[in-house]
């Protein structure tokens, strides 16, 4: 400890006479998810289709980009992680000033991105690209890492973290909403082809308001959890070597369970609204429906957010998140195999979605079991190094998954220059098919992380986060004395 850096003592005060747990740090985490993923979702959502079909990039072109990108955040996240951990708390926080020092930053990459740059030659479109979505994910990275980390420190208690889960879910389901209800009824034109200026426009509106959210959610929550000054310090004073705590990881089956379920739903159940748009552009010819088709995979969400925190009371987490997705599965096989009209397609996945909420808005309650039982396993807090390598880890299969999706479509015979309704013989009965089979391989993984690789029970679980709480409080007492207070 002699070499600690010292608590800021006004950091120490906030922490200390932070107000009691309540609506307004739900609302702030809410804020944070719904402003962040607008901008997420509409990256994720609309930026293959507008370097494809708008700037004319091809699609193996535009999946090698974003592999490359990911690939090189594999050495920017963990450095990331670092940082954060690193970081002496100032008065404003731990993970808190993060949201403001990077939000507009955010948003102006974000805008850059859309920007049409038809006119430059083709190598100078995809160099364009690559740097500035390489910048984005950066960016992006030092928002969602202390934001992750920070549920670990708003609270201890296992039913807060529930219900910060559910209204980061509430958050996170808010931020679809535009991107995928309203934005398909402009970015169209009546051929049915993207209209390239409406894409800018749209990540000016959606990003202002980001800035907004995030704004808010720094003002709203309050960090309850003292992160003492030797976090990353051990116990012979010498720094933790970062690569010991990857390998622990290993050892760690709640967290490869919670990980790997949420790499599989980022790159097979979350990708559905992607996919939608090429099924309903080239094999229902009505992009009229988007709409509907994606407002059919949030509503369930509504009613899970009023019924999860009983539910899990009833059931559990661990039986709530293991066996619906099955279901889920049965629901996406008949999409891909039924004679479907757009009316049949969008109630069958309404039911699919049915059995994947509960897995949607407990993942970041998961999370921070699987972050405590971390802590638990190696004896130290690294939220920022956790949450980084959780971090790379979604976000190369997020993007992974538009690469593999890019590639896909060029193996189904789709040719965007053909537009929505002259595609060769085949591809719509193929694209139909993969609509309905990818989603479904995702909801049978997600079930065999749950129930083969989570090896405890929700009560064993609750005791290991009481152990970990009493050894914080323990080097939260050897801080403060340390400080004479």
């Amino acid at each position: 400890m002699a070499n600690a850096v010292k608590l800021d003592e006004q950091y120490v005060q906030n922490v200390k006479n932070a107000p009691a747990f309540g609506i307004k740090d739900k609302i702030g985490y809410m804020l944070g998810d719904w402003g962040f993923n607008s901008l997420q979702v509409i990256v994720n959502s609309y930026l293959m289709l507008f370097c494809v079909n708008v700037m004319g990039i091809k699609a193996t072109h535009f999946a090698t980009i974003v592999f490359l990108c990911k690939a090189l955040d594999a050495l920017n996240d963990t450095f990331i992680g670092r940082t954060v951990d690193n970081r002496p708390a100032s008065k404003y926080g731990k993970m808190k000033p993060y949201l403001k020092w990077f939000a507009l930053p955010y948003m102006i990459f974000t805008v850059v991105l859309f920007v049409n740059v038809t006119a430059m030659p083709y190598v100078a479109r995809v160099a364009w690209v690559l740097v500035i979505y390489f910048i984005w994910g950066i960016v992006g990275t030092f928002i969602n890492v202390p934001y992750g980390a920070m549920s670990n420190i708003i609270t201890t208690d296992q039913m807060q973290r529930t219900d910060l889960s559910n209204f980061r879910s509430i958050g996170s389901f808010l931020g679809m909403i535009i991107p995928t209800t309203i934005a398909p009824m402009l970015l169209f034109d009546k051929n049915e082809d993207p209209i390239a200026s409406r894409f800018i426009l749209l990540s000016l509106i959606m990003g202002t308001f980001c800035v907004a959210c995030l704004m808010l959610s720094h003002k709203l929550i309050s960090e309850r959890v003292l992160v003492t000054p030797d976090s990353n310090i051990s116990a012979g004073g010498e720094k933790i070597n970062y690569l010991q705590v990857a390998k622990s990881f290993l050892k760690n089956r709640i967290m490869i369970a919670v990980v790997l379920a949420y790499v599989f739903s980022k790159l097979f159940i979350q990708p559905v609204a992607m996919i939608n748009q090429y099924v309903f552009m080239v094999y229902f010819q009505d992009t009229s429906m988007l709409s509907w088709a994606s407002l059919s995979t949030m509503l369930p969400l509504v009613l899970g957010m009023l019924f999860v925190k009983p539910m899990v009371k009833r059931f559990g987490k661990k039986n709530l998140v293991t066996w619906p997705p099955l279901v889920a599965a049965v629901c996406y096989c008949v999409t891909a195999f039924a004679p479907m009209t757009p009316t049949t397609w969008i109630v069958v996945q309404l039911g699919a979605s049915c059995f994947t909420t509960a897995t949607t808005l407990l993942l970041w309650s998961l999370v921070a079991d699987a972050v405590d039982y971390q802590a638990y396993l190696t004896g130290q807090r690294n939220d920022g190094t956790v949450y980084a390598t959780i971090t790379f880890l979604v976000f190369f299969a997020a993007s992974a998954s538009t690469s593999i999706i890019a590639l896909v479509l060029e193996v189904l015979g789709y040719d965007a220059t053909l537009g929505s309704m002259g595609q060769l013989a085949g591809v719509a009965e193929r694209l139909k098919m993969f609509g309905g089979l990818w989603p479904a391989v995702g909801c049978v993984l997600v079930f065999i992380c749950y129930k083969i690789i989570y090896n405890l029970s929700d009560e064993e679980m609750s005791k290991i986060s009481q152990k970990v709480m009493q050894m914080g409080k323990k080097k939260e007492a050897a801080a403060l004395k340390e400080m004479g207070e």
